[in-house]
């Protein structure tokens, strides 16, 4: 089972800045990284970056506040 600490760009919000961790060619081929599913949120035809970060922030915020089973 993974670690906790895995997954704390989920619950931390410091990582999530407007400057890209990866460089463009770094994106050409391809990153490897992990992730923890938490939920979904239909963006139709977003126009910017910043409507994907503001469904991204949601969705953690839905979570975090999702009572513990």
């Amino acid at each position: 089972m993974p670690s906790k600490k895995q997954y704390d760009l989920v619950t931390n919000d410091d990582y999530d800045t407007r400057i890209p961790l990866h460089t463009e060619e770094a994106f050409s081929h391809g990153i490897t990284f992990q992730a923890k599913y938490i939920g979904t949120l239909d963006v139709p035809k977003p126009q910017s970056r910043l409507e994907i970060v503001a469904a991204m922030r949601r969705i953690r915020f839905q979570w975090r506040e999702k009572p513990a089973n």
